[in-house]
């Protein structure tokens, strides 16, 4: 189930721009894939606020066993990750240096839980649910990786579905009973972060990459 689509976004930006786009792409093959699903939700476009904690989700999906955080990347071209963890996008020929989209996605899931932390009545239940983060880069873009091999949490965009799908199948496995979240909780969880939503008032709060 779908529980919170995209916000509107206006911009003449062209970077924030494209990236809203493949939020969007994200969003359609969320939708597409978990619309109608008693298994799996999703919301998009989260921005969760309080005691100075900002968590900026681009799409969060909930399942049965845990929770997924998806970041979105709008590079175009070819993608190249050095041994070091250093991320290069290709444009024109050109290698420019780009900020770690796995840093990134960390560091939204940390925000993500110190939100949980304080807001939630029973902030130990949630110490139960597991957090996973995924990295989705364009479906056409290309990933040149170290000779050590590359990252299980990078995919391209619309493999996402299928990695959530073989995540909650990897769990299941492995698990003795039906998980910890069951559908009215994960329900009453999607709400609650729903309902805390708070949507930025000035274009630095749109969407980040």
């Amino acid at each position: 189930m779908i529980f919170k689509e995209l916000d509107p976004f206006e911009s003449q930006n062209a970077d924030l721009l494209a990236i809203h786009r493949a939020q969007e792409q994200m969003t359609y093959y969320l939708r597409r894939a978990f619309g109608t699903s008693e298994e799996i939700d999703a919301l998009s476009g989260l921005r969760l606020s309080t005691g100075g904690v900002v968590a900026q989700i681009d799409h969060l999906v909930l399942h049965p066993f845990g929770m997924l955080l998806v970041d979105c990347q709008s590079v175009l071209g070819g993608l190249q990750v050095h041994y070091d963890g250093r991320w290069l996008s290709w444009r024109n020929s050109k290698a420019l240096e780009m900020p770690s989209p796995i840093e990134r996605v960390f560091a939204q899931a940390a925000a993500f839980k110190q939100f949980l932390d304080i807001k939630v009545k029973r902030p130990e239940f949630f110490e139960r649910v597991e957090i996973a983060v995924l990295v989705a880069v364009p479906d056409k873009g290309t990933i040149e990786w170290p000779s050590s091999g590359g990252l299980s949490v990078v995919c391209n965009a619309d493999q996402v579905p299928n990695r959530v799908r073989k995540h909650v199948e990897e769990y299941a496995s492995r698990s003795m009973g039906k998980g910890v979240l069951n559908l009215e909780q994960r329900h009453r969880v999607a709400e609650f972060l729903r309902v805390s939503h708070k949507p930025a008032n000035s274009p630095a709060g749109g969407p980040q990459n």
